[in-house]
């Protein structure tokens, strides 16, 4: 008997001063193969000379990788390896926490004082556990960083930001052969893709509604593919173009405790990474600049 696919809503959840759409983790389903985490941070509209809060919800995190990919706005990300970058539009943050980190965002001061649009994703996915220990990494991906392409019959863009679609591969690696693409569906469009042997996938669509396999997703929904190899078939009603994300990978081949901000193959290893965090072992964000009040 086919599998029936899952269609997720989520639930708002607030993170910082943010409030989200917590799409992954969502009732019984943990993971879409190597991912462990979708939040899908609101569109919010800053009017000209909003307050700019200082704070930056910083926390550690442990044995996976963060990506926040920034739709509209910007993002800025401070860390305790002494990075401190913004993100724009089209732009990510990409942290791999490896043996322990602590790293904080924020909307930039600069976008809620000028005004504009802010509306961000954040993913994680799991590093492997003979990839545990290893050292943290930071990285700035600049739009220019992931390979365009355009998709048949004037439909639209494709953006391979994790992995690969076809020849067309991103220079950002994944240990979890995690992938994650974002395709931009001009008006009344329609674009076919497959996802591959022994892959977990799932389409998530953050603002204007499209149509997927024939069901109609509106906004901040996710639908995750019971079957593997699952052929996906989009398409745009509407009058403006709509973007779609999917995403997945194969399913972690390894025991997984996700704990807070910690994902470890044991709840031993949790214990020791709390441990860890509060002995200092993970450093400290040791400057953020002043927000000043104009």
């Amino acid at each position: 008997m086919k599998k029936s696919n899952t269609s997720i809503e989520g639930k708002n959840v607030k993170v910082g001063d943010l409030l989200v759409n917590r799409l992954i983790p969502a009732g019984e389903v943990n993971n879409v193969g190597p991912f462990l985490l979708l939040d899908h941070g609101y569109p919010i509209n800053y009017q000209s000379g909003e307050h700019a809060s200082p704070a930056l919800n910083e926390h550690p995190h442990r044995g996976l990788v963060a990506i926040t990919y920034v739709i509209k706005g910007e993002v800025e990300h401070f860390d305790s390896l002494g990075n401190h970058e913004t993100a724009a539009e089209g732009c990510a943050h990409w942290l791999s926490a490896g043996n322990g980190v602590i790293h904080g965002e924020r909307v930039s001061p600069r976008l809620r004082k000028s005004g504009g649009t802010f509306h961000a994703i954040q993913f994680w996915t799991n590093i492997p556990a003979a990839h545990k220990a290893d050292d943290p990494k930071y990285q700035l991906l600049n739009a220019e960083t992931f390979p365009v392409a355009q998709l048949p019959d004037h439909g639209g863009l494709i953006r391979v930001l994790i992995g690969k679609c076809g020849t067309i591969e991103s220079p950002v690696k994944s240990l979890s052969k995690a992938f994650l693409y974002r395709i931009t569906l001009n008006a009344k469009s329609e674009f076919q893709v497959t996802a591959g042997e022994e892959m977990k996938s799932a389409v998530f669509v953050p603002d204007h509604p499209v149509i997927v396999n024939g069901e109609l997703m509106e906004k901040s929904q996710l639908l995750i593919f019971a079957e593997s190899n699952a052929g996906i078939v989009l398409r745009n009603p509407g009058i403006f173009n709509a973007d779609v994300f999917i995403l997945g990978g194969p399913e972690p081949d390894e025991t997984l405790v996700v704990q807070g901000p910690f994902v470890m193959n044991s709840q031993n290893e949790i214990s020791m990474a709390y441990r860890d965090f509060f002995d200092g072992k993970y450093g400290a964000i040791k400057r953020v600049p002043e927000v000043k009040e104009t």
